[in-house]
């Protein structure tokens, strides 16, 4: 390798404003991997390995010495190596604030915003944040957008994120409501009804009380003051000593140079041609960790001048290859913003395109040499470049320098392209347009923001002069072949004519035959991405057509508004909203919490880093990590496990399997111990765990898991989807209800319709992925197992009865949850356990932190349905009798199957009644990991088909959907098919209060007269009701217990059953201690949930945690002031202090448990339909408009009103934090996320590359959500109401919305507007929904003898 006088091996660079050194890094080491392990700076996360999520987000500050001036990145420290940070100053979360000195003004906002509820994103969001203020110290809302396009969260919604940073931006004023306190939205009242007092509830109840809607209040936050910041480093100002040094790093496997000039990057590339290139290393990494590539020399270029350079000439602007994407568009947008518009048209197209491109974490390090050598067959960039014909140019030692011209030749392969080996990608020119050269780009995706385009396109023309005949025209697509493609007999066809309809028409003709797709394509979509590539063609010939209309008015006629909307761009438009809530009544004493937005107990600490999860915990002496070994067979024979490569690795401590346990211990099951821990002699799904292999660290583990070799043989059948597995007739025993008599109801009908519906399953996507350690406590067998998990008694009596010994042994503890949503209920047993067997054979402690893809490989997700109906109604629109075949896709074992299925069935009806209903689901048994509990357990998918239902009746009958809902919607005394009488129903209420609030007859009548004049855009508005029941079925499940320590400070320590995973139940816990104590929420400290504090513990689950564990502390509670009685009514002026010390001295316990079970319901049996499930009810309603793109399929929420039913709120601020983040959860179930198979059973979406939730940019542009007031509910804590499921089944109005905007495009083009539409309602189904002329021209994809790239399961 090459050598220089300044060479060195010892890594510099700075966190946090302090000096680190470090020699001889490992070039494997990521950046994240070194803060968390070595500095032990936990606030950065890991959430997926690829940069997707922006959980480990950082910023990274270099001096620019040509201007001198310090620039700030946000990156990902996931991805980034940490060799290339010489030189750079790392900020993390840590460096900027804590709760111990103080807090920054970011940090600040967005907690006492409420943005945060898990906190495991809230770091990264922090930190992008904290980078824009660095760069600009007073940015605009669209800026805030760009920062955080590389940020996901799954538990708030993004609302109160984006409302608590708006005040350090430009659009402070701007936002939700007019501000005012008395504003005219507050001039309602509500009141309190008489109600039962044995919740807890206060006295004053007929009280009348004002709306408020003041979640926080601004003027109390820090100012930002941008001179108080941390200075950059001054030694990192030395002159040249940074950028001269060449560094080398020699690792056991790979070595890595950071070079100093071309020179020695060509020596060395002649010398080692599969050298790779790393810059970002956002393509390389994600080789290396999911594709188990191994680069064994690694150069980077950043300081190599001819690579880093931007210059611009009279042709256009010429890049250095390593120039990144941030500062491409830095360039580029100073050059639209300085030269004539029809000189910048291609960078136009590259900036528009570039604000859907990855993150901005990913913007600030991706390079556009590194896009061009991928050579990604789906780069968005590159149908852009070999449009505009950019020139690279490319040098070896050997052969010199050579200029290429990105054109139909470039790319010869998949991933390959004409640049050999040993040459280096140096510059890359793009070119200026001319006037008569329209240019157009468009990359439709399943999500706007951070995603990679299904289908991309670069397209340009050029005309005769004085002319609308084309003379030259450039087509260039991505994800419609092996590599970026011309359309080239297009391109030659179409030169010479005229610029017309005739044209158009051709045109996507000759692209159909020009970009063919086999019905087996990998990435699927096939009918889809052929639709997509005539109708951007289409967008383009409207957009020149545009241009030359003004040019040539006497030729072209000019757009019509329609055609206008067609070629627009989505602009960002800042979401605004409006949060209404019922405030405190005028008696309450100011210390009372109950009814107020108190901020998250650790909000504060989500924000700062200080928040301490699983994998965050410090490392013991001894501490052993594991990694699973997983099956990739969906049902095969185990042959052979051969783990001798893997122990044969260094470092590597054991390898265990089915054969470490008895037969006996083998099972495991939450309901039936019918799932094997490790897999023995068969698999029956790919990502079932095989066995675990334990290592000193974990990377180490990972390698050593890859090399364990299994042998298989396939049994047949394999059952994949629910069609498979009715064919099969492969499920567990079929539930059914039955009321009346439904075939009489058929009898008696006056109209029959049967239909269908498949709704797609759903991951949990939560940010913290399975996390669990587990300790052997050194005597007596016993195990300390701390648990990422919301079931701990569950996890502890799983974890004694493997090891053979008692529960008393077995202790489990519960920090926090990154989030669950019901996927760390029982899943988590397939991994605290085995690292529990794995501690009790070695004798030491054993962790496991899975990546995104092996949680998501094998967690299992929300249950698929295929929902079978008929339905018998008069002409009036009245139900008379409902039949219902559910399917579900319950994956290998049962888990809770067959209880998910209990709940949609109980649930189905919605707020409908009928007095005959035969229902029955089946759990079906397939050959995928097994699904499990996902909030609102079946609900969403039974509800969904529900709606269908209805909405064929209206369209059958040709009436208003709304009249058929209200015609047919449940009031109180009403008896549903479980025969549970409705008490209290507010559905008809909220119903009332959102069509109002919403202004939705208006806003009908608005849409449709924008249908009636735009085609290629549609709007729908929905309104959709809600009713969901809360109860455990098994009766046994609803008891609850607590534990309240008061010591003799006066300090409180509260302990209870439930875990926190984000849902603010342990900030509610605290609010009831202190309204029943009467002291400050300041002086309750709860610190984590153990089986040794409160045992035989429910599952923190079906929204009932708050209702169960709130009586059991308040029961406990109510016991400790019972005993202090006597000591205040003896000193009435004393304080809580000085009762405490009296009862202390008078040795009074100041310990008390609290216990509580449910009173007035008896359980449920399905079999039977006998018995009460329910405790009570949740009502709400909502009215959502979106606006659909017909040609692409995209779509955008306009608005979305809801008004929910929780109650009298125990917080407002929780409360509605849990509605839209269960709202925004729901539009990803019934939108976006979708999750595709193999036909072998493979997940093909395994991680956020893939799998797409919902990003700030799918957020309601405007967003109101409102409680509905003077609803006590007297069967729970304080009159309160759960929140946490209920409101994802709002999300079905953005379903029904686009539904209804298809409809109306379908209309227009004369196909039938009834048309089936299954969930979820993704842009290809919308787009093939919106049968046009281009759609027409679409040849079915049919397989011959070929297997499908994905199958719907």
């Amino acid at each position: 390798m090459p050598t220089t006088m300044h060479s060195r091996n010892t890594l510099t660079f700075f966190v946090n404003g302090k000096k680190v050194e470090e020699p001889n890094v490992d070039p494997e080491m990521t950046l994240l991997t070194f803060l968390r392990e070595k500095l032990r700076l936990c606030g950065t996360k890991l959430g997926c390995g690829e940069g997707g999520c922006g959980s480990c987000t950082v910023m990274a500050s270099r001096y620019r010495r040509g201007r001198d001036h310090v620039k700030h990145y946000s990156i990902v420290a996931c991805l980034t190596p940490l060799a290339a940070v010489h030189g750079l100053a790392v900020t993390t979360v840590e460096g900027i604030g804590s709760t111990q000195t103080r807090l920054h003004a970011v940090q600040e906002r967005i907690a006492r915003a409420h943005g945060s509820q898990c906190g495991f994103c809230t770091p990264g969001i922090v930190m992008s944040m904290y980078t824009l203020l660095r760069n600009h110290p007073k940015p605009s809302m669209d800026q805030l957008d760009e920062y955080f396009t590389g940020n996901l969260c799954r538990c708030t919604g993004y609302r109160p994120i984006l409302e608590g940073f708006r005040g350090l931006t430009t659009d402070a004023s701007a936002g939700g409501g007019c501000g005012r306190k008395d504003c005219c939205k507050l001039r309602a009242q509500g009141c309190w009804e008489e109600g039962e007092t044995s919740n807890g509830d206060v006295s004053d109840v007929n009280q009348v009380n004002d709306i408020s809607h003041v979640l926080y209040d601004p003027e109390n936050f820090r100012p930002y003051d941008p001179s108080q910041e941390l200075i950059f480093p001054p030694e990192l100002k030395t002159p040249n000593e940074w950028e001269s040094q060449y560094l080398a790093f020699k690792g056991p496997r790979v070595s890595y140079v950071r070079l100093v000039s071309l020179e020695q990057l060509l020596d060395l590339k002649a010398q080692e041609p599969e050298a790779r290139i790393v810059a970002g290393n956002t393509e390389l990494g994600i080789d290396v960790k999911f594709k188990n590539k191994n680069y064994p020399v690694l150069i980077d270029p950043a300081i190599i001048p001819e690579v880093t350079a931007i210059s611009v000439t009279e042709t256009g602007v010429t890049f250095g290859s390593s120039v990144t994407l941030s500062d491409i568009e830095e360039t580029l947008r100073e050059q639209v913003n300085t030269h004539p518009e029809y000189r910048t048209r291609v960078f136009a197209a590259i900036l528009e395109m570039l604000r859907w491109f990855g993150g901005k974490q990913i913007r600030n390090v991706a390079t556009l040499g590194g896009n061009i050598m991928t050579s990604s067959p789906i780069s968005d960039l590159n149908p852009l470049l070999a449009a505009a014909e950019a020139r690279l140019t490319v040098t070896s030692k050997e052969k010199g320098e050579r200029e290429v011209v990105m054109d139909q030749n470039f790319f010869t392969g998949y991933r390959q392209n004409l640049i050999r080996p040993e040459e280096v990608l140096v510059t890359i020119h793009i070119p200026y347009t001319q006037q008569v050269s329209p240019y157009v780009s468009s990359l439709p995706s399943r999500r706007r923001d951070d995603d990679i385009a299904i289908v991309n396109a670069g397209m340009r023309v050029a005309f005769r002069p004085d002319s609308i005949a084309v003379e030259r025209l450039r087509l260039a697509f991505g994800g419609m072949a092996p590599t970026t493609v011309m359309a080239l007999s297009t391109m030659k066809e179409l030169e010479g004519r005229c610029w017309d309809s005739a044209l158009m028409e051709a045109g996507t003709s000759l692209l159909l035959q020009d970009l063919p797709l086999s019905a087996s394509a990998p990435g699927g979509m096939v009918e889809y991405r052929r639709a997509l590539t005539i109708s951007l063609f289409f967008k383009f010939y409207l957009s020149v057509r545009g241009r030359l209309s003004e040019q040539f008015p006497s030729l072209v006629h000019p757009l019509t508004k329609a055609e206008q909307t067609a070629t627009q761009v989505h602009r960002y438009i800042p979401p605004q909203g409006t949060q209404l809530f019922q405030s405190v009544p005028p008696g309450q004493h100011s210390l009372d919490p109950i009814g107020r937005p108190i901020t998250h107990a650790s909000a504060f600490k989500h924000a700062t880093g200080e928040a301490v999860y699983v994998d965050d915990m410090p490392r013991f002496e001894n501490e052993l990590q594991a990694a699973p070994v997983l099956s990739t067979r969906a049902h095969a024979k185990i042959l052979s496990i051969d783990e001798k490569e893997a122990l044969g690795i260094e470092g590597v401590e054991g390898f265990f399997c089915w054969k470490d346990l008895p037969e006996e211990r083998n099972k495991v099951g939450p309901i039936a111990a019918d799932e094997e821990l490790f897999a023995s002699k068969k698999v029956v799904c790919v990502g079932q765990l095989i066995g675990l292999v334990v290592a000193k660290d974990r990377a180490t583990a990972q390698r050593a898991a890859r090399v364990v070799r299994i042998q298989y043989e396939d049994i047949k059948p394999c059952i994949i989807t629910i069609q498979d597995a009715i064919k099969e007739q492969s499920w567990w025993t079929p539930l059914t209800i039955t009321k009346g008599d439904v075939e009489a109801g058929f009898r008696s009908s006056e109209h029959v319709l049967e239909g269908e519906m498949h709704v797609g399953g759903q991951e949990h996507f939560y940010l913290e992925t399975h996390a669990h350690l587990a300790v052997p406590k050194g005597e007596d067998g016993g195990m300390e197992v701390y648990s990422a998990t919301q079931n701990a008694a569950g996890t502890q009596r799983h974890v004694a009865a493997v090891l053979g010994v008692p529960l008393n042994l077995v202790t489990c503890r519960v920090k926090r949850l990154g989030g669950a949503f019901g996927g760390k209920e029982t899943r988590n047993i397939m991994l605290s356990v085995p690292i529990s067997v794995a501690a009790a054979a070695l004798k030491r402690p054993v962790r496991i932190s899975l990546d995104r893809d092996e949680d998501m490989q094998m967690t299992g997700g929300r249950h698929p349905f295929l929902g079978r109906w008929k339905i018998g109604f008069t002409k009036e629109g009245i139900f008379k009798a409902i039949k219902m075949d559910l399917y579900s896709n319950g994956g290998c074992s049962l888990d809770l199957s067959g209880a998910v299925m209990g709940y949609a069935l109980l649930n189905h009806d919605n707020v409908y009644r009928c007095e005959n209903r035969h229902i029955t689901g089946y759990p079906c048994k397939t050959n995928l990991p097994s699904n499990t509990a996902f909030r609102a357990f079946g609900s969403p998918q039974a509800i969904i088909v529900t709606e269908y239902m209805v909405s064929r009746v209206a369209e059958f009958l040709n009436m208003d959907p709304d009249e058929v809902r209200l015609k047919n919607m449940y009031v109180s005394g009403d008896v549903t098919h479980y025969k549970q009488t409705l008490e209290r129903c507010t559905v008809r209420r909220c119903w009332d209060e959102v069509v109002s609030q919403a202004d939705y007859h208006m806003r009908k009548e608005m849409v449709q007269q924008f249908n009636s004049s735009n085609k290629y855009t549609k709007r729908g508005i929905a309104a959709l009701p809600l009713k969901f029941g809360l109860g455990f079925i098994e009766l046994f499940l609803n008891q609850a217990g607590a534990l309240v320590m008061v010591y003799t400070d006066g300090s409180v320590l509260l302990s209870h059953g439930g875990t926190e995973m984000g849902q603010g139940l342990h900030t509610k816990m605290i609010q009831v201690a202190s309204r029943v104590l009467k002291i400050p929420v300041t002086r309750i400290y709860i610190d984590e949930t153990s089986t040794d504090k409160v045992p035989n513990t429910t599952s923190t689950a079906a929204s009932l945690s708050s209702d169960l564990y709130g009586m059991a502390v308040l029961n406990a509670c109510t016991t400790i002031m019972q005993r202090l009685e006597p000591y205040i009514a003896s000193n009435p002026k004393g304080e809580w202090d000085d009762w405490v010390t009296a009862a202390y001295f008078d040795r009074v316990s100041l310990s008390a448990t609290g216990f509580y079970k449910t009173p007035g319901i008896s359980g449920y049996n399905l079999e039977t339909n006998e018995g009460r499930p329910f405790n009570y009810f949740c009502f709400g309603a909502a009215v959502t408009e979106v606006e659909v793109d017909c040609l692409t399929g995209d779509h955008s929420v306009l608005r979305t009103d809801i008004v929910m039913d929780v109650g009298d709120s125990l917080n407002p601020a929780v409360d509605i934090g849990q509605v839209e983040g269960a709202f925004m959860q729901g539009l990803g179930l019934y939108t976006l996320e979708e999750l595709r198979y193999s036909p072998e059973g493979v997940l093909l979406t395994r991680g956020p590359g893939t799998y797409k939730i919902p990003g700030f940019q799918n957020i309601p542009r405007e967003f109101n959500v409102s409680l509905l007031r003077g609803a006590p509910n007297p069967r729970a804590v304080f009159s309160s109401k759960a929140t946490g499921e209920p409101p994802l089944l709002l999300a079905t109005s953005v379903f029904y919305a686009i539904k209804q905007a298809v409809a109306s495009a379908r209309a227009d083009q004369g196909f039938s507007p009834v048309f089936r539409l299954d969930s979820p309602a993704t842009a290809e189904r919308i787009r093939m929904a919106c049968q046009d002329s281009l759609t027409q021209k679409i040849e079915p994809a049919v397989l011959n003898n070929e297997k499908p790239w994905s199958v719907t399961v």
